[in-house]
């Protein structure tokens, strides 16, 4: 590949970010991000890059505290099960502890499975734990 002068450059990640957009479904998260660069790159009108730039300071806004959150409940919910597996030990009959740290240890499997949603995506999966 020849070197590019910054035209060139522009127009070659437009035509790449197009490419890799029709590869995503229509309301992925991870397109929005993808649309906002593009649009600051194809115009010229201050007003639209401004929304654009907006738009993605946003998504990495969320996406660092989704993570962050995310990280915490894991580390909340394995600290709580190591406390309820030591009251076990002591009570190893009790049925309700039981069934407390095994729903624990699926909402730390749900919990890691949103993390990797986030990780790779930008998303992760809406749950609701009553």
């Amino acid at each position: 590949m020849a070197l590019l002068n910054e035209t060139e450059k522009v127009d070659f990640l437009i035509d790449l970010l197009d490419q890799h957009m029709q590869k995503l479904p229509d309301e992925d998260i991870l397109r929005n991000y993808l649309e906002s660069i593009h649009g600051f790159l194809k115009t010229n009108d201050s007003i639209l890059q401004k929304a654009a730039i907006s738009n993605s300071v946003l998504f990495m806004d969320n996406l660092a505290q989704s993570t962050s959150e995310t990280d915490y409940l894991i580390s909340y919910f394995e600290k709580y099960m190591a406390e309820l597996e030591t009251k076990l030990k002591e009570e190893p009959e009790n049925d309700f502890l039981k069934g407390k740290i095994k729903g624990i240890k699926h909402a730390v499997v749900i919990a890691k499975m949103i993390k990797k949603g986030n990780e790779y995506q930008g998303e992760g999966i809406s749950v609701i734990i009553d």
